[in-house]
């Protein structure tokens, strides 16, 4: 008789093994260029349908929950599976081209996934982004670019339309900074626990550049691919719903100090930067020289340093409770009964271990 992988993932919850190895990517490409932690200050609004969770699950305030693609895991035939996803990125750096720029604005991402019954692959998963849309997966403010405008047009420049935002920049220091905002392009793909494909954008915000200015767009995106890793002195941990005979079998994994980092990812030139019209073409120029764009794979690096938290529920592979159980609901439900200062049993765990409990049953 086939043995049940609830049994032997409930057998590992208290183990208390210590991390000792790097996170590697699990199947295709990884992604989430950004990380969130329970102690993390929210940066979304509040998800749709449920008030901001709390404790163990605070950071989970954009999981689309109420999502019907979510209640498709149900285990009906062979198992299912639905969980959340948190990301917050504290800190690193992103390199384009020859531009270097530091991430000191929070970087946050949030999204669910979805196995559908009788999916014997497990990965990869299906995305499912917010109720807002994809544009919702990805949230941040701009980060300052450590060249001037100036600097970047290539200043003084022959053309005049070029020449004309030099002298504007020259005479208000204001005008002659910049700024990148990241921005979501496209549907995250390859969700392989560890890893998936994100395709971003980067708006160059400046007063003189327009608000179209931008390196990538949804047509023909940055498309980021990072592995993600735990840095020095961090650590992988199972945190379980503080009153687990109401909540059975719903936890949170966190993986604290993570590292996203991809230098495999090409970018292309900027566009639509300048007063508009056919005069853009010669400001996208001057900016693509000065920076190097576009910039072919291996010229470009991510590297983002936070957080990362899946939250889950295991009620549908449970075979001491009835069946049918909907893990989407399941966790609703865990979530809308969070409070502040709840005591959660928290345990380190491995990698091979956070994957046994982040795989349906076959």
């Amino acid at each position: 008789m086939q043995t049940s992988r609830w049994r032997n993932r409930r057998g590992f919850l208290f183990a208390g093994a210590t991390v000792t190895a790097v996170l590697a990517a699990a199947g295709a490409g990884l992604a989430a260029p950004a990380m969130a932690g329970p102690s993390a200050p929210a940066t979304l609004a509040k998800g749709p349908g449920y008030p901001p969770p709390k404790g163990i699950y605070a950071p989970f305030i954009n999981c689309p929950l109420n999502n019907p693609m979510m209640h498709e895991a149900m285990d009906t035939n062979g198992g299912g599976f639905a969980a959340c996803t948190a990301g917050l990125a504290t800190g690193g750096s992103i390199k384009i081209g020859n531009i270097t720029t530091s991430v000191v604005e929070n970087v946050d991402v949030q999204f669910g996934f979805v196995i559908p019954p009788g999916d014997v692959n497990f990965y990869p998963a299906t995305a499912v982004p917010p109720l807002a849309g994809t544009a919702a997966i990805l949230s941040t403010k701009p980060d300052p670019i450590p060249e001037s405008l100036t600097t970047a047009l290539g200043c003084p420049s022959s053309n005049a339309t070029v020449e004309k935002l030099c002298q504007q920049a020259q005479a208000n220091p204001s005008d002659n900074k910049v700024s990148a905002l990241a921005q979501e392009a496209g549907q995250i793909s390859n969700f392989a626990l560890l890893s998936w494909t994100q395709p971003v954008k980067f708006r160059l915000v400046n007063p003189l550049l327009g608000t179209h200015c931008y390196i990538g767009s949804d047509e023909n995106p940055v498309v980021v691919n990072p592995s993600l890793s735990i840095g020095p002195g961090g650590s992988l941990q199972e945190a379980t719903d503080p009153a687990p005979t109401v909540h059975p079998d719903t936890f949170v994994l966190e993986l604290i100090g993570a590292v996203a980092s991809d230098n495999t990812f090409s970018a292309p030139g900027v566009t639509g930067c300048g007063p508009g019209g056919l005069a853009n073409v010669a400001v996208d120029d001057a900016l693509d020289a000065s920076s190097g764009l576009p910039a072919a794979s291996g010229a470009n690096s991510l590297t983002l340093t936070g957080n990362f938290d899946v939250g889950a529920t295991t009620t549908s592979e449970d075979p001491s409770l009835p069946q049918p159980q909907d893990d989407a609901s399941g966790l609703l439900a865990a979530f809308k009964a969070s409070t502040n200062g709840e005591h959660s049993v928290k345990h380190q765990i491995t990698i091979s271990q956070m994957k046994s409990l982040l795989s349906p049953r076959g």
